[in-house]
């Protein structure tokens, strides 16, 4: 079924959400796990607002949270045309987390975002930049997308009207 919604990704916004996100939020916290809730507040929050997602991806229901089908990908991809790097550190002793860079200080094209869009990556940022990645799991895990969905299937976005971040007024 993944393979069948790829071709909807936008790979454009998708790359420059992740440099974004690298550039905006990138501190002691951001790790792949917080990276995937930030991907998941980036398009449920745009789905709720508008119907659509800024990725066109798909999420999975994992342990830690909704967890987009693509990133790796993405930042695969990333990696390979040299504008960010990504390195696995230690930490605790039975802990990995990979830390992310950008290269040469590369900037995120912001122009391939709506006025909107920009709107909800700033917010996320503000919002959930300073949240340990434990914190921003166990919000996951409250919010109806996550909970109503079974383990390893598809995260609906139509749950997405409960998430009470970001309401407009």
């Amino acid at each position: 079924m993944l393979a069948a919604i790829s071709h909807n990704l936008d790979e454009g916004r998708y790359k420059n959400a992740v440099l974004y996100f690298i550039k905006y939020c990138n501190n002691k916290y951001l790790g792949l796990t917080k990276l995937n809730k930030l991907f998941y507040y980036l398009d449920f929050v745009s789905f709720r607002d508008t119907g659509k997602s800024v990725t066109g991806d798909t999420y999975i229901h994992q342990q830690f949270g909704p967890v987009p089908a693509h990133l790796d990908e993405i930042l695969a991809s990333l990696k390979k045309e040299n504008k960010i790097d990504a390195r696995s550190i230690s930490v605790n002793h039975d802990k990995e987390k990979i830390e992310f860079d950008l290269v040469d200080d590369i900037a995120p094209d912001e122009s391939v975002f709506t006025g909107d869009q920009k709107a909800v990556l700033k917010a996320i940022c503000d919002e959930f930049g300073s949240w340990s990645t434990e914190k921003i799991v166990s919000q996951t895990h409250l919010e109806a997308p996550w909970f109503f969905s079974k383990p390893l299937e598809e995260v609906d976005y139509h749950y997405s009207k409960d998430i009470e971040f970001f309401q407009k007024a």
